[in-house]
């Protein structure tokens, strides 16, 4: 399943930058800080939400551990959009939110990757022992590498393919390495994997136990009544959607 969406490149460049959509609101739009995975998607969320309610909002893309520290730091957000436990419960603790503020909103499924046209045979994780290097976002860094450190423990395997990983400092870093062709393999999820025609998924990773289980948290940051309006868009049906088309399970 290959999509029209932004090139590996680009997308990596977007995660790292404060993004506007629309521009319409009388007062300053709302801030969200969401997983650099979400790029794509937020962004035409957010095109959809000004065209239903007239109002405006801004992401701040990036790792969600890193957003997360940012928050802790001092960084001035209105909500959060991320994946995994690990920010959420980083939040909670410095007291930011709390327990009943956060709500799941969608999942997400590991897979594995490999340039297109690369023909490499592999349809088995176990397959990839001694295979090559591999790009994993890196577990005290980004949710996603935690979800697949859990996938591949489950399995047997994380200390039999640790040596092989590179870490990386998000889920899209490890696309654009594959994508440049500086690794044969990478560890990603399913909407990034699809989120450009320079790679192909190999292999889907399922049935795991709930810690391989992808999944992204919702909370607001402050009393902004326009960032709530926003994260309650998020479950209407043109939202759902828009995540389905892109391959996230509301």
């Amino acid at each position: 399943m290959k999509a029209r969406r932004l090139t590996a490149a680009a997308a990596v460049t977007i995660s790292s930058a404060l993004v506007l959509v629309a521009c319409s609101d009388a007062e300053e739009p709302p801030l969200v800080f969401a997983a650099a995975s979400l790029v794509d998607v937020m962004v035409d969320i957010g095109r959809q939400y000004e065209q239903e309610t007239g109002g405006s909002v801004r992401f701040n893309f990036g790792g969600s551990n890193h957003l997360a520290n940012q928050i802790v730091s001092g960084a001035s957000a209105d909500a959060v959009i991320v994946a995994g436990s690990t920010p959420i419960e980083a939040l909670i603790k410095q007291g930011s939110l709390s327990n009943g503020d956060v709500a799941p909103v969608f999942t997400n499924r590991l897979v594995v990757l490999e340039r297109t046209g690369s023909e490499s045979g592999i349809t088995d994780l176990a397959d990839l022992v001694d295979a090559g290097r591999i790009a994993m976002p890196d577990p005290s860094m980004a949710p996603a590498g935690e979800y697949f450190e859990a996938a591949l423990s489950e399995r047997g395997l994380w200390d039999v393919l640790h040596a092989q990983i590179i870490p990386t400092m998000d889920v899209r870093a490890a696309l654009a390495a594959v994508a440049t062709g500086n690794v044969p393999y990478a560890f990603v999820y399913e909407t990034d994997a699809i989120s450009t025609d320079d790679v192909e998924i190999v292999l889907v990773i399922d049935d795991g136990t709930q810690a391989a289980k992808p999944r992204y948290y919702a909370s607001s940051l402050s009393n902004d009544y326009k960032a709530d309006r926003f994260l309650e868009f998020l479950a209407s049906p043109q939202a759902i959607s828009i995540l389905k088309s892109y391959g996230f399970s509301p």
